[in-house]
């Protein structure tokens, strides 16, 4: 799936009106309000510095939570704004909901360089809806539509999908790097390929699986997600989360990749049990031969962590999507730290995705040792299903 986007590299913008169009749906701690992580701001700096470099003018839009449609004042853009504008260094005005055709004297009366942040745009519900009259309102604030909003990309919302119909558009940096980093996956990924796949749900990443397994030399299986691919192998895995409806499709996958001599795909050989879902649950260790029916799995255990670092550690490209055990609890952490510390040591090239890997990444300190931190949950794997992204779709090719 070879994708040519014309970028902000690619087209003259020399004080041109740029409609940004980022992803700023910070994960945030829902009582004291505090911004637990800037990555998403961050990750869009060298966007925001080159647009500036051009003397262009500059309208920052994005969505913030899920106000379905109504204003919600403690999910107003204006805090973000102003950690922007502490980063940058630099003034960042503010359109304040709702956006309307008042906007147009606000952007006139803008001085080249110069920013301005509209207010949340799922404030208005013909953001979600991909309503037209609002795209082609959001579409004559500018002369170009950039976006940079990888995480959103997926959607057909009016910020993302309906403005490229009417302005030319073009993708930002991060969103170009994110186009190039995870088309070295789904492309032609350097051998040996070894993706590590982890997380609650089959029903996650089973389509992922399908579309890398041809491409992978490995694929090592972790999480809740493992339990339903070991019942389909008639493995007891007790009271562990399964999705009955996807066992017959795992142990068909498993069963091709047998026959086609390939045995690609890894699961755990030992396992940390539980009794319960809980932090302090009575636990031990345990081969998967041996798991009671009133436990559970809840993390990954030291002979199948051994087993998975001699493969990491033989690898030349890594993906990595979803934690190997319930990370956030003491007891239950060891092999997702493991793994990460693994990839972080280990030569490939290593791109991991999806917010809780990225959050295990910054818990076990390792984040700067990754060659791509992907910015898109969903995003990330729907591309890697090898799915046409429809932000991604409607960009002017080159």
């Amino acid at each position: 799936m070879t994708i040519s986007k014309k970028s902000i590299q690619n087209i003259n913008l020399e004080k041109k009106t740029v409609l940004l169009r980022v992803d700023y749906n910070l994960p945030f701690d829902p009582i004291s309000g505090e911004v637990l992580d800037l990555t998403r701001i961050i990750s869009t700096i060298p966007t925001i510095k080159f647009l500036l470099k051009n003397n262009c003018k500059v309208i920052i839009c994005s969505h913030f939570g899920r106000p379905k449609g109504e204003y919600h004042k403690e999910l107003s853009l204006d805090p973000i704004r102003q950690i922007l504008s502490g980063i940058l260094e630099k003034e960042v005005g503010f359109i304040t909901y709702p956006i309307d055709s008042s906007i147009f004297n606000r952007i006139s009366e803008m001085s080249q360089n110069n920013i301005l942040m509209l207010e949340n745009l799922r404030f208005h519900k013909e953001e979600e809806e991909n309503s037209t009259e609002f795209s082609r309102l959001l579409s004559s604030l500018c002369d170009v539509y950039v976006n940079d909003a990888f995480g959103a990309s997926h959607r057909s919302h009016a910020s993302i999908s309906g403005i490229p119909q009417f302005v030319p558009s073009v993708a930002g940096l991060l969103l170009e790097k994110e186009i190039k980093e995870l088309s070295s996956i789904t492309d032609n990924p350097k051998t040996p390929f070894t993706a590590i796949l982890g997380g609650a749900k089959v029903s996650d990443k089973i389509k992922v699986i399908e579309n890398i397994l041809p491409k992978s030399d490995n694929i090592l299986l972790g999480g809740g997600m493992a339990a339903t691919f070991l019942l389909s192998q008639n493995v007891e895995v007790g009271k562990s989360i399964v999705e009955p409806d996807l066992i017959d499709l795992c142990s068909q996958m498993i069963y091709k990749d047998k026959i086609d001599n390939s045995n690609h795909l890894c699961f755990p050989q030992d396992v940390i049990v539980g009794k319960d879902f809980n932090e302090h649950t009575q636990y031990r260790t345990c081969s998967i031969k041996d798991i009671c029916t009133d436990e559970m799995i809840l993390d990954i255990g030291p002979k199948t962590i051994s087993h998975y670092e001699s493969i990491i550690e033989n690898s030349s490209t890594i993906l990595w999507n979803g934690p190997m055990g319930i990370y956030e609890w003491e007891s239950f952490s060891n092999g997702t730290k493991q793994i990460a510390k693994s990839v972080a040591r280990s030569s490939a090239k290593s791109i991991i995705g999806g917010g809780s890997t990225v959050d295990a990444s910054i818990h076990f300190q390792v984040q700067d040792n990754i060659n791509h931190i992907s910015t898109g949950g969903g995003a990330s794997l729907e591309f890697l299903e090898g799915k046409q992204l429809p932000g991604i779709a409607v960009l002017e090719d080159i």
